[in-house]
Parts: structure tokens; sequence; C-alpha cells
């Protein structure tokens, strides 16, 4: 029962993605389509992706058919790819080029080699092929991935102006790939690798690297994150979102927008909670926040208000000194020069009254 449980949830998710892509295709206007043609070791015939009971060192050949319905040929550029969970807590397909994380044992697209490009000729079907090799070493969970399809840019004037959005989205198909060796259940673990000041997009922000450091998927995470400055018992900023999906053996960057407010220097904490329905996570994290990487950032942000004048205090504190010095240097200065007039008057007077007294004489 569990495991036929397990499968429609996987069926749902990977029928969310079908859906999704499927309709900004269309918005985009691709000029092809895409058909999985499942295999003897598919688990389920009901689903429309790849869900494959593999064995050790076994040679899976996956095959997809494209179909091209237009009066012209099309170019499609494809490849294997391993799933990630993207910086928005979304399993994400798209991406060729990806780093594998250290919990991994071994990728999709690792084990996977497919042919780049494909050219589907006018009002015609091709079929395109992906080979996966299984590693000889057993394994229990999830490996999980997608075969990408895009179409290439044709360099037609009504590709570069009538077709610039969809163009500018990258609109594709994917399709899913879902390999397991067991029946034995794996469980998600979730681990707080580092905590680090930011800048997204140009918005101040921190974040929390995630970790799910076991070959299960996550389909519901919730993640609630306070920051808190210095010894403050109330958090300054805080996020909390539900619904996140995680891959199997895959990270991301779970963060905290400070929206419209500066870095202040200092000691910050960060508790982190999580729940994926069925275990808590609690995290608490100290990290401090330098002056001059605060001042780099503040400088660099495109949504800070522009800083209010605040009093000069030091400016005047530094006229102020001058003036004294000033003030105290003529006064020294004209009570020097008056002592030596007052010198000069009673010399002048000392003389006149010795001749004053000769002359009486």
């Amino acid at each position: 029962m569990k495991n036929r449980l397990g499968t429609i949830c996987l069926a749902i998710i990977f029928f969310s993605v079908s859906f999704v892509v499927g309709m900004n295709a269309q918005a985009g206007e691709l000029d092809f389509s895409v058909r999985a043609i499942l295999p003897e070791s598919q688990r389920s015939k009901d689903i429309s992706y790849f869900d494959l009971r593999v064995k050790l060192g076994a040679i899976e050949k996956l095959s997809v058919e494209l179909t091209n319905d237009t009066d012209k040929d099309v170019t499609v550029i494809t490849s294997a790819n391993s799933a990630i969970t993207n910086d928005n807590g979304i399993t994400d397909y798209s991406h060729k080029e990806t780093k594998k994380d250290s919990s991994a044992a071994v990728t999709f697209s690792e084990i996977s080699e497919m042919s780049e490009e494909i050219t589907i000729p006018a009002n015609s079907k091709k079929m395109i092929e992906c080979v996966v090799t299984m590693p000889k070493e057993s394994f229990d969970g999830y490996i999980l991935g997608g075969l990408y399809f895009e179409q290439k840019d044709d360099g037609s004037e009504d590709a570069k102006k009538g077709d610039s959005v969809a163009v500018g989205n990258r609109f594709s198909y994917v399709v899913g790939v879902l390999l397991s060796e067991t029946d034995k259940e794996v469980k998600p673990e979730l681990a707080l690798n580092n905590v680090e000041a930011t800048q997204i997009n140009g918005n101040n922000a921190v974040i929390m690297n995630i970790q799910n450091k076991q070959a299960a998927m996550i389909k519901k995470l919730k993640v609630d994150g306070e920051l808190y400055y210095e010894n403050e018992k109330k958090p300054r900023y805080e996020n909390h979102q539900v619904d996140l999906t995680m891959a199997p053996n895959t990270n991301f960057n779970y963060r905290i927008d400070l929206k419209e407010q500066a870095f202040i220097p200092g000691n910050y904490t960060v508790k982190l909670k999580a729940n994926d329905g069925y275990k808590d996570w609690t995290w608490e994290e100290k990290f401090t926040i330098k002056e001059k990487e605060a001042k780099e950032y503040n400088s660099s942000a495109v949504n800070l208000p522009p800083e209010k004048n605040s009093f000069p205090w030091v400016t005047v504190a530094v006229i102020v000194v001058v003036l004294l010095v000033v003030i105290i240097g003529i006064i020294y200065y004209f009570q020097k020069k008056m002592k030596k007039e007052h010198a000069a008057q009673q010399a002048k007077y000392d003389k006149l009254k010795q001749r004053i007294k000769k002359s009486d004489r």
C-alpha cells in the first residue's frame, strides 16, 4: 500500500511538471512534441515518465519520440540532466552543468549518454535514445533526472522579433527519469551547511544552505527562518515558506530578504525550522557581518532608500576645535602685543621722568 501511494505521489509530481512545461511550450509555440516510449523495466504503464526498476551494472536504453507537425525542419537541443533543487525550493531538471552534491554517490548525468542535438524533418517523427549505464555498486532510494528538449533558435527575423519572449524564457519539454534498485524505504535527512550574508540581484539577503543528504525525495517541505540581531529577543527579519520540494542528494540556498533595509554590522543569530510532513529539524547558527562587508553590500544594493541626512557631529566638533585654537591664538597674539606696547610706553615714561628730574637740578 505504501509503495502504491508513493508511486501515485511521484506520478502527481511528474505530471505537474509535464503539465506546466507543456503549457509554457504552447505559449512559446514550440514546433515539436515529445513522447516517452516506456520500456519493459517500467514499474507502471499508467504514467508518462520513466519510472524504472534497474539492476546493478545494467544498460537501459530510454527512447523518446519527437514529432514535428510543421512544414519546416526543426532542430532540438537535448541533454540528460541530473535533478537539482534550485534556490526557489523547486526540483529542477533544466540545468546541464550542475555541481555534484557532496552526499551523492552517483548522479543521473554521470551515468547517461545522449546526443546533444537532433533535427526533425518537416511533418515527420524521429526517435532519440538515452543510454543509461547503471553503477555496479548497490544503492537504495532514487536517482532522479530528466531528459531535456529545447528548440534551437533558427536565427530568422520572426524568431528574433515575434518570439523574443519565448526565446528569453527558454520554453522546453522535460521527460522525468526515476531510477530505483530496491523497495527499501529511504527517509530524507536534512542538514544546515552554512549561513552567510550576500546579495541576490542587487538585494541584500542572508542565505542558509540546506542539504538533503539521502537518496530520497521531499515532496512537501515547510521552512521557517528567523534572523535576530545581537541579543534581541524579537527577529528583525523572517521568511516562512511551504510546499517546497527537494530532489535526492541535493542542496539549495534558503534565503531571508532584508528588502529595503541595509546591512547593519554586528553579530546575528539564525533560527531555522523545517518539516517534510513526517519529521522536524531545527537549527540555530551564529554569524557576524563585518563593517567592511556591510558597506560593500549596502553601496551596491538597488532597493535601499536614500540615506537620511544625519547631523554632522564630527564635522561640527572639528570646526569648533579649530575655531577655539584660532581664537586662543588671536587672544595670545594681542596679549603679547599689548604687553610689548605697555613695556614700550613704560620705558618712554621712565626716560621722560628721568629727564624731568635732571632739569629740576
